[in-house]
């Protein structure tokens, strides 16, 4: 299933962000760099300058569970889920994930 930067902007700045993991680039990535691994990924390259800054703030402060503090943590995490964009979350075993924020429905 594809995924649209126009109609899910969260999910297609999440599966870019994964597709730069993949690719082994970083923050300092350029526009090229990132639209070729969103193609190899899969995806159409990045047509609004806004998904790309996300895209490179979350590839450039990822939480480490390991070094980071846990105030400092739950900063990142909230921060993210406010604004929400994906975020880097880097394992105790040195492992990247990248989570996304879902809003949560209330019950009706």
């Amino acid at each position: 299933m594809k995924v649209s930067e126009r109609t899910n902007p969260v999910g297609y700045q999440t599966a870019l962000v994964r597709a730069a993991l993949r690719a082994r680039i970083d923050h300092t990535a350029s526009d090229a760099d990132l639209d070729q691994a969103a193609t190899e990924a899969g995806l159409r390259p990045a047509a609004f300058t806004r998904t790309r800054e996300i895209v490179r703030e979350a590839l450039e402060a990822p939480v480490d569970f390991m070094e980071d503090f846990n105030q400092d943590i739950a900063e990142a995490l909230v921060g993210a889920a406010e604004e929400g964009r994906p975020l880097v979350v880097i394992d105790a075993f040195g492992r990247r994930f990248v989570m996304e924020p879902h809003p949560v429905k209330e019950p009706a």
